[in-house]
């Protein structure tokens, strides 16, 4: 794979601290933080992460079942972070909870693309791995 460049536009829509961000031609997101500082409006710059991750690991995770000839009927994630007690905030740990309905999936099967996702195909993943602490949790649904 050649090096590709991402780039992104984000814009100052209020006199606060509202944010409207977008890439390419899709639509816009809204950023804000909240009060005192923001109104709320938008998504935070560390919710905006634990999508980016939910996304990018959830599309990994597809692909690759599905390169193992699985039917992928339905697959969630849900992203908690625990932010640090001292500023900068960030996370010191994420939880994911992967859920995944499928009838020919094996528990196996799902534990292997997820473990490919973190290690090999997801780059937010490898980003925040050695910085935050990721625990991941997963729950197969035969259909």
């Amino acid at each position: 794979m050649t090096a590709q460049k991402l780039e992104t536009k984000t814009t100052l829509v209020n006199d606060r601290v509202r944010f409207s961000g977008r890439a390419r031609n899709n639509p816009s997101v809204q950023m804000d933080y909240f009060p005192p500082f923001g109104d709320g409006d938008g998504y935070t710059g560390l919710e905006m992460l634990l999508l980016s991750l939910s996304g990018c690991s959830c599309t990994a995770i597809k692909v690759l079942l599905q390169k193992m000839d699985k039917t992928v009927e339905g697959l969630t994630v849900e992203a908690s972070g625990t932010r640090q007690e001292a500023a900068p905030y960030g996370f010191s740990r994420i939880d994911l909870m992967y859920t995944l309905t499928s009838p020919d999936a094996e528990d196996a099967d799902f534990e292997k693309a997820i473990r490919l996702a973190e290690t090999s195909m997801c780059p937010v993943w490898a980003m925040l791995k050695g910085n935050v602490e990721i625990v991941e949790n997963h729950l197969l649904i035969k259909a």
